[in-house]
């Protein structure tokens, strides 16, 4: 799973990206950097200043957010597939 696609772990804009409606002030989201996930989610320090940038530690990071959070994860991912599936359905 992409820590940059799941909605819990982004941020809202106090501005839209784009004028849109349907996207008022404080709802266009964004996804956080895994520096500030890995730390705030985690308690880990990864990509430090003035030190190599390690995938390795990257991916361990990314693995233990999901890992930590897999249930509601798995249930958004689940929810958007069956609303997926509905729609497509009906326009058939």
């Amino acid at each position: 799973r992409d820590t940059a696609k799941y909605e819990p772990f982004m941020k809202t804009l106090d501005a839209p990206i784009f004028s849109d409606p349907s996207h008022p002030n404080g709802t266009t989201l964004v996804a956080k950097k895994l520096k500030v996930l890995a730390k705030d989610k985690l308690g880990m320090i990864i990509q430090e200043e003035g030190k190599p940038h390690s995938p390795v530690e990257d991916a361990v990071a990314a693995l233990e957010l999901y890992k930590k959070h897999r249930g509601k994860w798995e249930k958004a991912v689940e929810w958007k597939m069956e609303r997926t599936m509905a729609i497509t359905q009906r326009a058939q």
